[in-house]
């Protein structure tokens, strides 16, 4: 199949007609690259930034069932399958949610974002379902941006054997240097995420600034389930990119019993009274050094396996029963699972074999690799106390066990 992502430039809630000309440009152009699929970005229409519940309601803005007529139509003229962000209305509530279209224009079914982020919190409510559809090319599961935060979300998504994944997102810039571009989802994220599950990944997004607010950071993709990044957009500007797909049967999730058992227990995760402190740690050292440099700071850590890194649970358990710092033995292939899983669980991992050779931070980044010249660090493990992704977005609060489903192909 050929997939294809609309990345669309931000507009604003008074800017919100204008979204109507850019999608059917991108719609055309799908069409005119053959496109089975075409994904546009979270919020679609009106925005991702509705200001209020109440300035999203007043009358220049389109309620959800002119929306959908309005997809539906995009959809059939275009021949082509359609994944669109837009705000679904029910009864007096609001949900961050994204339609599934097909090439008849028939709806097909709408996904709700689960892991709400930040000013989501302010208008919308959590969606309870994570969802998969049916389609010609195979069982698509949909998430929502922050969704892929969540490792839960993609491995119930896998399990209830998704093919392939597709992405309605806005990648807000996390960058505090100017004109500088960093979000952890295109930096790394869906590449682990692709691989863990074994199956593509489209993912759609926003670019440029949405008045003062948000900026985004563009970089839609569409990666293979191997990990590798088929097409890549800009940072900026509205861009059409595509490629050939191949949906996959999902790699099974293989979690264990009793890891299996923890995640889906509503028994709540550890929580600090009082965060860590900073401490320095040996780098020229091996790993049972580094965990008696450790314990001498009063830092609770766990040891696992490399191999523990290519799926989600076992990082995920330990942090959950409070660790701060995974100590990883052995060597990787490349960092980008061992970057996952530092930033989906905001812990320190810190991966050796004879000798450290890289240290991961909880927003993600490499704080030190061997080829660096120093011989100590200094760590504050009170960052990997702060479960917030942003002071609205509380990691642990965002967890729905009861809609996860982990075992393996259900």
């Amino acid at each position: 199949m050929i997939a294809a992502c609309g990345q669309m430039t931000a507009t604003t809630m008074d800017q919100a007609a204008s979204v109507w000309g850019v999608v059917g440009k991108l719609a055309r152009q799908a069409h005119e690259a053959k496109a089975d699929l075409l994904v546009l970005p979270e919020a679609t229409y009106p925005a991702y930034w509705l200001e209020s519940v109440e300035r999203y309601r007043r009358a220049d803005i389109e309620r959800s069932a002119a929306v959908l007529a309005r997809l539906s139509k995009l959809a059939a003229e275009n021949a082509l399958w359609l994944v669109a962000g837009f705000v679904e209305e029910e009864d007096e509530r609001l949900f961050n949610s994204a339609a599934v279209i097909d090439r008849s224009g028939k709806l097909v079914g709408t996904a709700r974002k689960n892991f709400l982020w930040d000013c989501d919190h302010r208008w919308f409510a959590p969606g309870e379902a994570i969802s998969t559809f049916d389609t010609e090319f195979g069982r698509m599961g949909v998430l929502i941006c922050a969704d892929a935060r969540m490792p839960e979300i993609a491995a119930t998504l896998a399990h209830d054997r998704a093919n392939l994944i597709v992405q309605p997102t806005a990648w807000v810039n996390t960058s505090k240097i100017r004109r500088t571009y960093r979000n952890i989802q295109p930096d790394f994220l869906i590449r682990a995420r692709a691989m863990e599950c074994g199956v593509p990944f489209v993912c759609s997004s926003k670019s440029g600034r949405e008045g003062t607010i948000l900026e985004y950071v563009g970089q839609s993709q569409i990666v293979a389930g191997d990990g590798t990044v088929l097409a890549k957009a800009a940072i900026g500007g509205d861009e059409l990119i595509a490629a050939q797909a191949a949906p996959k049967t999902p790699r099974p999730l293989g979690i264990a019993d009793h890891l299996r058992r923890r995640l889906l227990s509503p028994e709540p995760p550890f929580r600090a009274e009082q965060p860590g402190g900073r401490c320095r740690i040996p780098l020229k050292a091996d790993l049972s050094a580094m965990a008696a440099a450790l314990a001498r700071a009063a830092a609770r850590t766990a040891k696992i396996s490399a191999a523990d890194l290519s799926g989600f649970a076992a990082a995920r358990c330990a942090v959950l029963d409070g660790a701060q710092v995974l100590l990883v033995e052995g060597r990787l292939m490349d960092d980008t699972t061992a970057r996952a899983r530092a930033a989906e669980n905001r812990a320190f991992v810190i991966v050796a074999s004879d000798k450290v050779y890289k240290v991961i931070d909880p927003d993600g980044a490499v704080a030190w690799g061997e080829g660096d010249w120093s011989d100590t660090l200094e760590v504050d493990l009170g960052q990997a106390d702060m479960k917030q992704f942003t002071p609205e977005t509380d990691m642990w609060g965002g967890r729905r066990v009861g809609s996860y489903r982990l075992g393996d192909h259900g």
